[in-house]
C-alpha cells in the first residue's frame, strides 16, 4: 500500500453510486503502510521528517475520505431497505450496515405505532419472511402427501375454516388454486386444512361435508 493507491481506491469512491470492493487485506496493507511511514519518521533528518509527516497527514486524510464515503453509501443501502448484505464490505461495515438496518426498521415501527395508534406492529419484512416460510412449509407438506395420495381426490373429507391472517396463494390437493385473507371462511379439503389448523393460520368451524 502507497498513497497512489490509496488515491485510486477514494477515486473509486468518489465516483461511483455503488460500494467499491476494496483490496484484499486492505486494513492490514495500510496499517503495515502507516507504521513503516511513522518508523521512517522517527529514523529520518529534520528536513525528511517533514516530508514525512506531510505523507503520513496526506495518507490519514484518504483513509479517513475513503472511510467517509463508504459509510454514507453503507448508511443508504441499509436505510433503503436492502434485505441482503452487499458484497465487498468489511467486517466492521457489514456490522454498521446490520445496526442501521435495524434501527431504521424499528424506528419505522415506532413512527407507524404513533401515527397510527396500533402497538406491537409486525414490520413489513417479518411479515414478508413468515409468509414465505409458510408458503414453504404448506408446499412441502402437499407435496409429502400428494406422494401417498392417488390422483383423485374425490372421497376426500371437506372441512370449513376461519382464515385467522392473510396466508400466500397455495394449490389444495384438489388441485384447485386458493387466494384467502383474514377473516375469511372457506371449505377446503381435510389435509389443506389440517396443515393450515397446525401452523396456527386459520381454525375449524364444526361444520363439514364429504364430497
Amino acid at each position: 500500500m502507497d498513497t497512489e493507491k490509496l488515491w485510486e481506491i477514494l477515486y473509486k469512491e468518489r465516483n461511483t453510486a455503488s460500494l467499491q470492493e476494496l483490496p484484499e487485506n486492505f486494513c492490514e496493507e495500510v496499517t503495515e503502510y502507516m507504521e513503516k511511514l511513522r518508523e521512517e519518521k522517527e529514523e529520518a533528518d529534520e528536513r525528511r521528517r517533514e516530508l514525512v509527516e506531510d505523507e503520513i497527514r496526506n495518507a490519514r486524510m484518504k483513509v479517513e475520505d475513503i472511510i467517509k464515503r463508504r459509510i454514507g453509501k453503507i448508511v443508504k443501502l441499509a436505510s433503503s431497505g436492502m434485505k441482503t448484505t452487499p458484497k465487498g464490505m468489511l467486517a466492521e461495515e457489514e456490522k454498521i450496515f446490520e445496526g442501521v438496518k435495524k434501527h431504521v426498521l424499528e424506528g419505522k415501527e415506532r413512527i407507524f405505532a404513533l401515527v397510527t395508534g396500533e402497538k406491537g406492529g409486525e414490520s413489513e419484512e417479518k411479515r414478508e419472511k413468515e409468509d414465505e416460510e409458510l408458503a414453504k412449509l404448506t408446499l412441502k407438506e402437499e407435496k409429502k402427501i400428494m406422494g401417498s395420495v392417488p390422483a383423485t381426490s374425490q372421497g376426500e373429507e371437506l372441512h370449513i375454516v376461519r382464515i385467522l391472517e392473510d396466508i400466500p396463494t397455495f394449490m389444495g390437493i384438489d388441485g384447485r388454486i386458493y387466494k384467502v385473507k383474514k377473516e375469511d371462511v372457506i371449505m377446503l379439503p381435510k389435509t389443506n386444512a389440517e396443515i393450515l389448523c397446525k401452523r396456527g393460520v386459520a381454525v375449524r368451524f364444526e361444520a363439514e361435508k364429504r364430497i
